[in-house]
């Protein structure tokens, strides 16, 4: 009886033992199907990227404007597939500005801005002058090498009153002055107002206030008098400055409103009417005068005869 026992215990130990055998075979198999696949994907991955080369965003031929002293930015997005690295070159001598981050320039002015998940390699330039007008290449060292240029043109900015060159107004109204920046690409730091030689942007306490937007400055002085007349100045800190000479009448209105006013006569202390020459009081005198003469000459003949 107890033979029989131990026969089926021992059977039972066997064939539990051939479970676990079959079970660690199913995992083992299954753990390599599945590094396999994951090793065909990350294949496949590789694949797909090697087969999209590296290319540039920015539009070859692209052409950028800067005003002369302030700061030429030159656009350059790559996108990268494989490692490379972006070099800046200025076509007219061949000269070598940047690679990658590092500055091969002794100019210092030439700096290269990198924003790595934009892909963003522009080619900065403090200072922007007039010889530094023309194209620069952007070149990417994949195999064969790829290139954008881009073209660069300095423009001089100016300013420009619009009332200019002569203004004229009353004694007592409000002199307003508008000063307009052209071709500027970038806001000035400051506008600086000049009444001949004297620098007024704060001159507060004597009615004169400035307002100031991105490309335009505004002069207000109020109750003008006659020391307001006189030049004054518009100077930007980027721009080329403008004058203008303001002429403050005192009691009287421009040549041009008394040209365009008839039977008008413009003094500096009234204004009276303009006779025609047949009523000139003048006249009128004139004629009495005589008529007194006739008179007395007519009594001194009655007395000689």
């Amino acid at each position: 009886m107890w033979l029989e026992k131990l026969f089926i215990i021992y059977l039972l130990t066997l064939f539990n033992s051939m479970d676990g055998y079959f079970l660690d075979n199913q995992l083992q198999r299954t753990g390599r199907h599945r590094r396999k696949e994951s090793n065909e994907l990350r294949n496949m991955h590789r694949n797909s990227l090697s087969s999209v080369n590296s290319h540039f965003i920015t539009k070859n031929s692209t052409r950028v404007i800067s005003q002369r002293g302030g700061l030429a930015i030159l656009p350059c997005s790559v996108t990268m597939t494989q490692p490379a690295t972006v070099s800046w070159f200025r076509r007219k001598d061949f000269l070598l500005l940047t690679v990658g981050l590092s500055t091969y320039s002794s100019d210092d002015r030439f700096l290269v801005e990198h924003t790595r998940h934009l892909g963003n390699w522009a080619l900065r330039i403090k200072n922007a002058r007039k010889d530094d007008e023309g194209i620069y290449e952007c070149q990417l060292s994949t195999h064969p090498p790829e290139s954008i240029f881009i073209e660069l043109r300095i423009v001089e900015a100016v300013a420009e009153i619009i009332e200019a060159p002569d203004l004229h107004i009353n004694e007592g109204s409000t002199l307003r002055l508008e000063c307009k920046l052209k071709r500027a690409t970038e806001s000035p730091l400051y506008v600086f107002w000049y009444h001949e030689d004297r620098m007024i942007n704060y001159d507060h306490e004597d009615g004169v206030s400035v307002s100031s937007k991105l490309t335009s400055s505004i002069l207000t002085v109020r109750n003008a008098t006659a020391r307001h007349g006189g030049n004054y100045t518009c100077a930007p800190a980027n721009a080329r400055q403008s004058s203008i000479y303001v002429h403050v009448l005192k009691g009287e209105k421009p040549a041009a409103n008394i040209a365009a006013t008839p039977n008008k006569s413009i003094t500096s202390s009234s204004t009276t009417t303009v006779y025609p020459a047949s009523h000139s009081p003048n006249v009128f005198r004139n004629i009495f005068s005589m008529l007194i003469v006739l008179v007395n000459l007519k009594d001194l003949i009655r007395r000689i005869l």
